[in-house]
């Protein structure tokens, strides 16, 4: 009851508090701004629950199967939004960032009781690849907001819409910095989730996951972010395709998180 009750409540206040941040951008109050930040708030706090109660369901830390991962990540973005704007007015990129963040959440709810939980031995060593990976995600999940930020203010300065979104969004070089700054902070975090969870299949299955189908996914989305990363210090700026490329990446690694196989096999389940 309690799990239902705080999934509702966190996609209730995260739906107004975003349909709020969209409505002070067409008709400016200060109340619609309050408003949909304490909404966040309250977003924040379900969520929280929601990680709480599945903690003490399973006794470890809920981050292994794809739901609670996902719901990890939407954490992760309502944390670190909530944070910076509290010190630094961070503004539109709030509402870009948890646009992202919700619909995460909402397909972390649409898988919920679909994943199965297996145990494995070497826990801390797994739950350390795991951890990383989802930090990875965020941070990705971070660089796609600011490439569509990108494209919308590409596109007003092309057009010459001097509308408010002009106004409120950032310049095309600090967004363009700020993407290259998560997208290099997912890449080689991702980089270390791999590693790791290499080293862990070898020790506690004995052999290495690289050639099963969930890493070759991986390790392709890596490469596609290093083909983005290469580009933009190549060429010392991001253009109009590449801001489009930067969006199918985060397309692949949905995918990835969502759709492909889970790197834990679906055989030789150890108990605790």
């Amino acid at each position: 009851m309690w799990t239902r009750l705080l999934y509702d409540a966190a996609i209730v206040s995260y739906a107004v508090s975003l349909t709020l941040f969209f409505s002070d951008v067409l008709q400016p109050r200060r109340a619609f701004n309050r408003s949909a930040v304490l909404l966040l708030f309250v977003a924040f706090l379900s969520t929280t629950g929601l990680l709480f109660i599945r903690f003490r369901i399973l006794h470890a830390f809920p981050a292994y199967t794809r739901s609670d991962t996902m719901l990890f990540i939407a954490w992760i973005m309502l944390v670190t939004t909530l944070v910076l704007d509290t010190f630094f007015r961070i503004g539109l990129v709030l509402f870009f960032a948890n646009v992202v963040g919700f619909f995460i959440f909402l397909f972390a709810g649409y898988r919920q009781g679909s994943d199965m939980l297996r145990w494995f031995p070497n826990q801390d060593l797994l739950l350390l690849h795991i951890v990383l990976a989802t930090l990875s995600e965020a941070a990705l999940a971070f660089s796609f907001a600011f490439a569509v930020m990108h494209l919308l203010q590409e596109s007003n300065l092309r057009y010459k819409r001097w509308n408010r979104w002009f106004l409120l969004l950032p310049s095309l070089s600090k967004i363009d910095s700020l993407c290259l700054l998560t997208t290099a902070i997912g890449f080689f975090l991702l980089f270390a989730a791999m590693a790791i969870g290499d080293v862990w299949g070898k020790l506690v299955l004995h052999q290495w996951l690289v050639w099963s189908a969930k890493p070759i996914a991986t390790i392709i989305v890596w490469v596609m972010y290093g083909v983005f990363l290469g580009l933009r210090v190549r060429r010392s700026g991001t253009t109009r395709g590449m801001m489009i490329y930067q969006v199918a990446c985060f397309v692949a690694t949905l995918v990835n998180l969502g759709a492909i196989g889970h790197l834990l096999p679906l055989h030789q389940p150890v108990s605790p």
